[in-house]
């Protein structure tokens, strides 16, 4: 079970928002099995759009960053959704090759 942390620097995280963001992150076990904390801070831009940050926390004290700055709260968490993703899916293929 992944531990998904939510919070908000000048933003009020809405119950909407938050089941959004635990959906997304909870299926980024399934690219890491050792993934069990998650931290994401959602930051509003002075101008426009919003920031998302991800902090990800590995066995071995790997730690894994992802962020992305959008129009949209739901567009930012879907890149960065797919940007940890990506990360997540290169460090199980070196490891799962360095076991061989």
């Amino acid at each position: 079970m992944v531990d998904i942390h939510i919070s908000g620097v000048h933003y009020q995280v809405s119950d909407k928002v938050k089941s959004y963001v635990t959906d997304k992150m909870t299926s980024l076990s399934k690219f890491h099995a050792g993934l069990n904390k998650v931290h994401v801070t959602i930051h509003p831009q002075e101008k426009h759009g919003y920031r998302v940050d991800v902090d990800m926390h590995l066995p071995h004290g790997k730690d894994v960053i992802a962020h992305d700055s959008e129009d949209t709260v739901y567009s930012a968490i879907d890149v960065v959704h797919d940007k940890a993703a990506a990360q997540l899916r290169k460090i199980h293929e070196k490891e799962a090759h360095h076991k061989r």
